[in-house]
């Protein structure tokens, strides 16, 4: 007696559901350690540098695009939906920027930071300017200085890419 291999309306409705509740149970978010979870191992920044944490939330109607994130103009990691990665740099001025298409005000932003101190940059993706099914809307993205309490608050659910994303 041979079983039927036919997906049936219901059964394909059960596992799509089934499917459904997994993403939300698990977060729905990227995989690997959050933060948190790392954070004992991540070295303490040199004295003579300083520290800046990039991240981003993680928010399934967003964009889940992974632009470049520049210091300087010069590639220092990707935007990770949901993640966070640090940069030890030297003490100075530094124009944090996101590659992309589109243009907004205010969207970079400059800090002065010195050794020993740390800075926490959040890259929010704006949902009024995002929109997969125009193509003629491209991605927006901006860069947010978030205050350092806040900031240490928010990296530690974030999914940690010790090599930027």
């Amino acid at each position: 007696m041979s079983r039927s291999t036919t997906i049936t309306p219901v059964r394909a409705a059960a596992f799509a559901a089934l499917t459904f509740l997994s993403a939300c149970a698990a977060g729905g978010g990227p995989a690997g350690p959050t933060f948190a979870q790392v954070a004992a191992q991540v070295p303490p920044a040199p004295p003579d540098r300083a520290r800046i944490f990039f991240y981003r939330d993680y928010e399934p109607y967003d964009s889940l695009g992974r632009p470049d994130i520049t210091l300087n103009g010069q590639v220092t990691g990707v935007s990770e939906p949901g993640g966070v990665f640090y940069r030890d740099v030297p003490p100075g001025k530094y124009v944090i920027a996101i590659d992309h298409d589109a243009l907004y005000p205010d969207e970079n932003k400059a800090i002065s930071i010195g050794g020993g101190q740390t800075a926490f940059v959040k890259i929010e993706s704006l949902k009024s300017n995002d929109s997969a099914a125009d193509s003629d809307n491209p991605e927006t993205f901006v860069v947010d200085l978030v205050d350092p309490a806040d900031g240490q608050k928010a990296i530690a659910s974030k999914r940690y890419y010790a090599n930027g994303g």
